[in-house]
């Protein structure tokens, strides 16, 4: 279940990854146990082949006098995220899963203190599923990724320690996941509200299929994590982006998600639907200069 849930959040990754240059939720889902918090675990760690195509594209040059082109605005935020060292990012998910027959519907909370290089991060996460209430806290940085849960702290291994590095790492780059956005603009539509610019658009299909599986090899996904995601259908993808008109930095990202998938034999098998959205917002541009792990966390796990 955890290469589904890999595969799902590489489609979550896909629109949200463009918002900030870096999705910590993914080391937290990544190093977080995975009895946690399942729904998490979508939100840090999703695709789908699909037989839709592509939502009818909107035409940008209908928009207001005055606003970008939704190329024009990717390729100034696309700029401008070379200057973004670090933000703060909370990001409210809920989810209703359908899977074999049992319904789950789950809401997950996480507050992410980002720096870019060296990738380093605070997180608080907190999930409510079935009754219970999960909260986890945790550092990541260079030298090591600390998660405490009912106050009990844990320092990951050496070996998945450096595996959520090179993942984390490798998603700092975003030029790739900003020209996969290009190749769609035509589909967008940008208007203005307030001090920002907002992005939208409604993708489905093998478009973000295609997206959702480079972010998945960028992101070091393995062959089972595609496989799964060959088997997913993904119905509708609703996305909104905004970046700021000044310093074009996101200020907001919301992803609505219908998918379903159905695979496997015995007790293996899977039949599952889902509907996810994911609204975050983001602030604290430049302004956190440093993760420092706590000398009692170092210490109680010594």
């Amino acid at each position: 279940m955890k290469k589904l849930w890999t595969a799902v959040f590489s489609v979550m990754l896909v629109a949200s990854i463009t918002a900030c240059g870096n999705n910590g939720e993914k080391a937290a889902d990544t190093a977080a146990p995975a009895e946690t918090t399942a729904p998490a675990e979508t939100t840090a760690p999703a695709e789908t082949p699909a037989a839709e195509t592509t939502a009818p594209a909107e035409e940008p040059a209908a928009e207001t006098a005055g606003v970008p082109t939704a190329e024009e605005l990717l390729n100034k935020a696309q700029e401008a995220s070379k200057e973004l060292k670090s933000y703060n990012m909370v990001a409210d998910v809920e989810q209703h899963i359908e899977l074999n027959g049992q319904e789950q519907t789950s809401k997950t909370t996480m507050n992410t203190d980002m720096i870019l290089d060296p990738v380093s991060a605070y997180q608080e996460i907190t999930t409510e599923a079935d009754g219970n209430k999960t909260e986890i806290k945790q550092y990541i940085t260079k030298d090591a990724i600390y998660t405490g849960m009912n106050d009990q702290w844990t320092k990951l291994p050496e070996e998945q320690r450096s595996n959520v590095m090179s993942s984390l790492e490798s998603t700092t780059n975003l030029e790739n996941s900003f020209d996969q956005f290009k190749s769609v603009a035509q589909e967008m539509k940008v208007t203005e509200e307030g001090d920002d610019y907002v992005l939208n658009a409604t993708l489905s299909g093998d478009k973000i299929k295609s997206m959702a599986a480079e972010v998945l090899g960028q992101t070091g996904g393995d062959e089972q994590s595609a496989a799964a995601l060959e088997q997913m259908n993904i119905k509708e993808m609703k996305m909104t982006y905004a970046v700021n008109k000044e310093t074009s930095y996101p200020t907001k990202s919301i992803v609505d998600m219908t998918m379903s998938m159905e695979g496997g034999e015995g007790a293996e098998a899977v039949n599952m639907s889902m509907h996810m959205i994911m609204n975050s917002t983001i602030s604290k541009h430049n302004e956190i200069k440093e993760i420092e792990v706590p000398k009692d966390v170092v210490d109680s796990v010594k």
